[in-house]
């Protein structure tokens, strides 16, 4: 990015917005909207393929995805919101998050969302963003996911123990800074946290993201964070579903199918904090805990 000159800048925006009505945008079209000569544009265009901000095929040329976190940092950057990037935190099937420092000197991370395409096909069905779209691009869908996740995360925090939403660009989400491992990585007992505790407690975040129109849709032990101290937020939030029936529209889907699908992914998520929790001797009824929640 560094070596990257204004004009190189320039011909990958352009790029990205012909995009939207090209899978592959042609050479014509970029000298087109450049107002350069063919000359100029081939040369740029020839630089950005070498440092893999572009990709190429004999129809013509797209942004890649490295080209695509390119463009989100420079926007940050040039709207001074973050200042500094440092190591990778994790990678998840959502994407990969990386530490930043913001311009007060504040720690953060900034989750890059990376559909592959197992993963979109696997989510369209049920990501409500998605399901209308018949052709959709994997950069396109990518930055969907985050506009929605952080929409979630802007509804939830600070009720909810949920990362706090500092910003969104494309495909990327800016948050407060992450601490903890997750669930399956961490021994309760070791950090001297009592498991009832913890699973009472958890319980009563997803009560209140109940109450606020939303369901994880894929809570388990690898999207909840705890740390030292035991304190815990609850992370991966696109593929959410939302209780109101006028926002999760999907095709040929009844209002007692929407009810239905909720239902079962609820139950699912508890499902699967129950069996976490098993570990720890913790066992209670399933519906129980269902009517806890929606009542």
């Amino acid at each position: 990015m560094k070596n990257m000159e204004d004009l190189d800048w320039r011909i990958l925006r352009i790029v990205e917005i012909c995009l939207k009505n090209h899978e592959w945008v042609p050479i014509q079209e970029i000298v087109k909207k450049a107002k350069l000569n063919q000359n100029e544009v081939s040369y740029r265009i020839s630089r950005l393929v070498r440092i893999k901000m572009l990709n190429t095929s004999q129809y013509g040329y797209r942004v890649s995805h490295w080209g695509y976190d390119a463009l989100a940092l420079d926007t940050y950057s040039k709207k001074d919101l973050i200042v500094g990037m440092g190591g990778k935190v994790g990678v998840g099937k959502e994407g990969d998050v990386y530490n930043v420092l913001l311009p007060d000197n504040r720690n953060a991370v900034l989750k890059f969302h990376k559909h592959g395409r197992t993963c979109f096909t696997m989510g369209k069905r049920y990501r409500n963003y998605l399901a209308d779209k018949r052709h959709i691009s994997w950069l396109y869908s990518s930055r969907l996911a985050a506009e929605k996740e952080f929409e979630i995360l802007t509804a939830l925090y600070p009720i909810v123990k949920v990362p706090e939403p500092i910003a969104n660009n494309r495909h990327t989400i800016l948050m407060g800074k992450i601490e903890g491992t997750d669930l399956k990585k961490a021994n309760l007992l070791n950090l001297g946290v009592n498991p009832e505790e913890l699973f009472n407690e958890i319980i009563e975040e997803v009560k209140k993201a109940y109450k606020l129109g939303y369901i994880h849709g894929d809570l388990s032990e690898f999207n909840i964070l705890i740390n030292n101290e035991g304190d815990f937020v609850i992370i991966d939030w696109p593929q959410v579903i939302e209780l109101n029936e006028n926002k999760f529209k999907l095709e040929k889907i009844t209002s007692k199918e929407v009810e239905y699908d909720a239902e079962s992914y609820l139950k699912r998520d508890l499902g699967n904090l129950l069996r976490y929790f098993k570990k720890y001797n913790i066992k209670r009824d399933l519906d129980t805990i269902y009517d806890y929640i929606i009542n």
